[in-house]
């Protein structure tokens, strides 16, 4: 098998536009996974939405989630986790009211949001999809959204000075366009501080401690595993998938990715409305 590890974005790529995965990518995927291959969910999702994600599949791989930041087993066990400097949050709350920009953090399973509004009135249910036609059952689904919440905090910047919690991602979504894009700006300046991308074509922003990507976290997996880059495969659909797509010895970009990111890749798949992952797998994996 020329490749080896498979690595595998979630939104926009191995969900549907329903948030649901197809039962030719479920097919195809245990195709892979029976011929000797391991399957590596890459996604900025949160610890415990991957992990649910990766148990409804019936997965035995290690996992990547919040972009990079924390590396667990497929039972949720950490093996590695990369956390802001309390400077950097700071930085980080003190950046969204310079710019008005509506910002959140993510401690463990947990958000923590200065007001309830539309980014994150549905985050338990977002964070851990119903997946009824994947195979995702209720009452399971129903135990992993019990371990995680919202919690509403109106002083954010005291809170972490009080409280020093370990934050392994932020987000951050625009009010006004000309200041989000001072407000990236700024943050990008920030290098020693932050990985800034994003999941939704820079219509919001994902930020990530220094050092921190996809690709730093998968470049771990294959040390562990004896492999080398040239034995991976990965297939992604957006900005915070460009270092694994780059990194792959095959970079596969979905046909719902936008340019930028297909001109990143080695070659590009149908959209995940069009069963991309499955034609990729089927195409490039298994022929």
């Amino acid at each position: 098998m020329e490749y080896k590890v498979l690595a595998l974005d979630l939104d926009g790529t191995v969900f549907n536009s329903k948030k649901e995965i197809d039962k030719e990518t479920i097919q195809a995927i245990h195709e892979y996974k029976d011929r000797g291959g391991t399957v590596v969910i890459c996604s900025g999702r949160s610890p415990l939405s991957t992990k649910w994600v990766s148990e409804t599949l019936g997965l035995d791989d290690p996992i990547v989630a919040y972009n990079g930041a924390v590396f667990q087993e497929a039972n949720g066990q950490i093996l590695a986790q990369a956390a802001f400097s309390q400077q950097g949050i700071l930085t980080f709350l003190e950046a969204c009211e310079r710019y008005d920009v509506y910002g959140h953090l993510y401690e463990g399973d947990h958000l923590l949001v200065p007001e309830r509004n539309r980014w994150n009135n549905n985050w338990i249910e977002n964070n851990i999809p119903a997946l009824h036609f994947s195979g995702g059952k209720k009452e399971t689904c129903e135990y992993f959204r019990r371990q995680c919440s919202v919690k509403q905090i109106d002083d954010l910047q005291d809170y972490v000075s009080a409280n020093t919690p370990q934050i392994l991602k932020f987000a951050a979504f625009r009010k006004d366009e000309k200041q989000f894009h001072e407000f990236r700006q700024y943050l990008n300046g920030l290098n020693n501080e932050f990985v800034v991308s994003s999941s939704l074509d820079f219509l919001n922003l994902e930020i990530s401690p220094v050092n921190t990507t996809k690709g730093t976290a998968l470049s771990e997996l294959i040390q562990s595993l004896s492999f080398e880059w040239s034995e991976v495969a990965a297939i992604g659909d957006n900005f915070n998938d460009v270092d694994m797509l780059q990194s792959a010895g095959l970079g596969i970009a979905m046909g719902n990715a936008p340019e930028e990111v297909k001109a990143k890749a080695n070659t590009v798949t149908t959209a995940n409305d069009e069963l991309g992952v499955a034609k990729a797998i089927k195409e490039r994996m298994l022929s």
